[in-house]
């Protein structure tokens, strides 16, 4: 039930970062979402561009780590309840 429920918990993520995704070229200048995105940003260029898959890069080992993090408890809940249910029940 625990990998079920962090399969959807998965998914979930994924879904949520498409969604965050920007509209247009990343770092190309301020985005449709309102804010500007810092100085660097609206400016454009390649500044803006390397600034952009910076930003890129850091979620994305952010989200890796969160991950890992949560496939590792999951693997662990489900040891320990295979273990208690393999020991007899004491009367």
């Amino acid at each position: 039930m625990l990998a079920r429920r962090s399969i959807i918990v998965v998914q979930a993520l994924k879904q949520h970062c498409r969604k965050m995704s920007q509209v247009g070229e990343l770092g190309s200048g301020a985005g449709k979402g309102g804010g500007g995105g810092g100085s660097i940003r609206e400016a454009g260029g390649s500044f803006g561009k390397m600034e952009a898959a910076r930003e890129e890069e850091f979620f994305y080992k952010q989200q890796k780590e969160q991950l890992k993090n949560l496939k590792s408890k999951s693997d662990e809940t489900t040891k320990s309840t295979n273990a208690a249910a393999a020991q007899p029940a004491k009367q």
